[in-house]
Parts: C-alpha cells; structure tokens; sequence
C-alpha cells in the first residue's frame, strides 16, 4: 500500500471513530433525559398521590365506597389510572374498566427509587406500566391507593420524538459521512494526480502538464511547482545551449589547432623522405616532432573527455552487452610489445552492459600510466566479483603514489611528477577520462597506493551493468 493511500484511509478511520464516539455521547444523553424524565414522572406521581389521598381519605374513614368509586370514575378517561384496596388486598373502586383484585400485578411496578441510571432506564422499557403505591391508613383500617400511568403515554411520547431526533441526526450523520467521504475521495484524487505528475517531472519529464486544482489547498502549492518546472525548463535549455556553445567551440578549436599540426606533420615527413636533416638540426627535429605528438593526443583528449561529459548528461544510455573479459583480453593484447609483463587474472566471467570502447580505454589508461611511470616490469589486471559487482583492479609493483596526490590524481591536468609527464608526453587528462568514463557507466573508481611497493587503482561496476 502506498504512502498516500495509507494516509488517506487512517484519515478517514479517524472521522469513523469521532463520529462512533459523536452517536455514544448522543445515545448516552439521550438514557440520561429518560431517567431525568423518569425520576420527574415519580416525583409528580407522588405529589399527585397525596392529593388523592386527602381527597378520598374522609370518604374512606366513612366507609363510602359509592363516593369513592364516582370519584375513581372521573379519572377514568386520563393517563392516570386509579385503583383503591382494602388491608386483604380486594379492589374497592378502579378508575378504568379493567378491575383486577391483586394488587401489584406483573404489569405493574413501583418506580425504583435507589437503582443505577442505566437499570432504571431498561426498567422502564421492560415494563408496560410504571406507577405509585400508597397505603392509607384512616385509625381502623388500612387501605391501599394505587396510581399508575401506562408506558405508552410517559416513555412512548418520549422514545417517538427521540426516534424523530434519532431519525434526523441519523441523515445528520449519514450526510456528514457522505461529504466526508466525497471530500476525502476529491482531495485524494486530487492529490494523487498531482503527486503523479510531479513524480513524473523529477524523472525528467518535465513536459508533464501540471493541472491547477479547484482544491484551495494544492491551488498555490501547484503554482509553484508549475513556476519551478517552467524555470528549470528554461535552465536546462540555457544548460543545452551553453553544452552545445563549449561543443561547437571545443571542435572549432581542435579543427583549427589540427589543421596546422597535420601540416607540420606533413613538412616532417617530407623532410625524412628527402633526408635532408643534418646531424645539427636531427635534435631539433626530434623535439619538433615529439612536441607535435604531444600537442596532438591533448587535443585528441580534450575531445574525448568533452564527449564524455555530454553523454553523461544524456539520460538515455546507448549501451550494447558484451563480454567483458574479452575486451580485457583484447586491450592487454594492444600491449604486448613492451617490456612489461602483464597478467591477466580471471576470477569470473561476465557479460557487460556498456561501451566497449570506452571500457576499453579506460583500462588502455591504466595500463599506459602504470607502465609509463610506476616503473614495474610486472602488472597484474584482475577481473573478479565482490559483493554483487563487477570489480576491475590494475595493480603494478613500481614507485607508487605519495599519499598527499591520490586525492587529486583524477583532476584534470594534474601531474604528480610534471617534469616525468612531459618528458613522456602525458597530457595531464588520462585518469580524468577514466574517471568521467567510469562514471557514465554507474561505477566508482578509486587508488591505494604504497611507496616504493605497489599501486592498486580498482574500478566497481553496478549489478544494472551485469
């Protein structure tokens, strides 16, 4: 699951909870109002008991029963319904047509005057009536008014407007819920569409169209990455253009230093083939002629290491596969005419997804400065594998490499030995093009070096180029 959409629905499990915690509350209120009503409902009921009870108890001292009983009648078309029994529990005179001669009957409870909330709430709907029972004692006897109200006209008025309540904040809720998850569902796809197109930007497709939201909360924040994109469009074109400038001028230049070194090359050889050099002027000669070599490879190094630059810019890679340990082959065959002794050390077979010149050159690079300046008669080149990459090391056993320049060995035209380099005709740019190579194919390249012992320069290719 992406970030996002985990966001999203922990956003809307946590709207879930307020509102589950918003119908509790409700529910809770609501029980609550119902034992308030309830505990107001007994009050009444007893303050309307002793009313009765003064009312009937000169009537009950006589023994008038018929009085009693017309008085028991004229409550018989209200809530409340009236019942009086003598001290053996027998009906004297009820309010209602319905006469029983048991008192406290099933159907009828005493309301609970020390119960917990919630049990005198469950009591009253799990009774049909709720009532009072007073007993009346007149001096010779003992007679029992009862008065109860039927729980359809207290609980049922009550639960039907609680129910139309309930009913309201029910499509209250439902409505609340719907825009929730409208709005989460809009901000979600709102969000995504522009979180997509911004992913896509930072893979470079910056021609990516960057929609405004109606959303006010991405409306400014759009803007600016739109803004950014756009000045990053014009950057890299400035970029492209100046890549292209240093291009053009870069060929411009080698073109025009070429020209002139081609015809000096060519006055060189006219001059060997008419033998025409005297053995005051062979020195000067062979100077010229070194001296055009020189300036010849730092021109042809220039414009590789510039080549170089640009494809690393270059997104997409033309790269073909080939064998790796073929073009090692191939390259250390280059060398075979001179005196040192190189020695290929195979310790795995792979298959290499890159430029095989290029791979090759760097490894011609190595070659040539370890033998050009380390002074060993021995070098080993080792292709092996070390934890998933490819590792490439050259190693020689000559005069090695002061500590103080490996840290600046790659820069461009740094010698660690200036009057060595020129004097063997190094431009300054090998280990620069190696690097820069290097790194166009995703690798690290770095040197250990001990004096007077060995230097060790080792290349680690990534498994995207396995």
């Amino acid at each position: 699951m992406k970030k996002r959409d985990k966001y999203w629905l922990t956003r809307l499990f946590q709207s879930l909870i307020i509102v589950l915690i918003f119908l509790f509350i409700s529910l809770f209120n609501i029980i609550q109002f119902n034992h308030s009503y309830m505990e107001e409902e007994q009050k009444e009921l007893q303050v309307f008991t002793r009313q009765i009870e003064w009312a009937i108890l000169p009537y009950l001292k006589n023994k008038d029963f018929e009085t009693i009983k017309k008085y028991a009648s004229d409550f018989k078309d209200e809530d409340i319904a009236i019942r009086i029994f003598d001290k053996d529990k027998k009906l004297l005179a009820a309010s209602k047509t319905e006469n029983s001669d048991v008192i406290f009957s099933d159907n009828t409870t005493v309301l609970p005057g020390k119960e917990n909330k919630w049990a005198t709430y469950m009591h009253s709907l799990k009774n049909k009536k709720i009532g009072d029972v007073k007993p009346i004692n007149t001096g010779n006897n003992i007679y029992y008014l009862e008065i109860t109200i039927s729980e359809d006209d207290v609980i049922g008025t009550i639960v039907k407007g609680q129910m139309t309540l309930m009913i309201f904040f029910g499509i209250c809720i439902v409505l609340l819920l719907w825009g929730l998850l409208e709005v989460f569902y809009r901000t979600k796809k709102t969000f995504n569409g522009f979180e997509n197109s911004v992913i896509k930007i930072a893979n470079g497709e910056l021609d990516t169209p960057i929609d405004i939201p109606n959303l006010e909360l991405l409306e400014e924040l759009s803007l600016s990455v739109k803004k950014m994109v756009m000045r990053l469009k014009n950057q890299i074109q400035r970029l492209t253009q100046l890549e292209e400038y240093k291009s053009n001028f870069l060929q411009n230049i080698t073109h025009e230093i070429k020209t002139p070194i081609t015809a000096i090359n060519s006055a060189i050889e006219l001059i060997e083939s008419n033998n025409s050099i005297t053995n005051n002027d062979k020195e000067c000669f062979e100077i010229i002629r070194f001296q055009i070599k020189s300036i010849n490879k730092l021109v042809n190094d220039i414009l590789t290491l510039s080549e170089i630059e640009v494809a690393k810019t270059d997104e997409e890679k033309h790269f073909k596969k080939f064998n790796l340990n073929s073009t090692v082959e191939k390259t250390i065959s280059n060398f075979s005419h001179l005196p040192a002794k190189i020695n290929f050390i195979q310790n795995t077979s792979s298959e290499f997804l890159g430029d095989e010149e290029l791979i090759s050159t760097v490894l011609s690079n190595l070659l040539t400065n370890a033998i050009r300046y380390s002074g060993s008669d021995k070098i080993d080149v080792i292709l092996d594998k070390q934890d998933g990459q490819i590792k490439l090391s050259v190693k020689d056993y000559g005069v090695g490499i002061e500590q103080k320049h490996l840290e600046h060995i790659f820069e461009r035209f740094y010698r660690v030995d200036k009057a060595r380099s020129r004097q063997n005709g190094g431009s300054g740019l090998g280990l620069a093009i190696v690097k820069n190579i290097t790194e166009l194919h995703n690798g690290t390249i770095k040197v250990k070096s001990t004096p007077n012992k060995e230097t060790t320069f080792t290349i680690l290719f990534q498994l995207s180029n396995i």
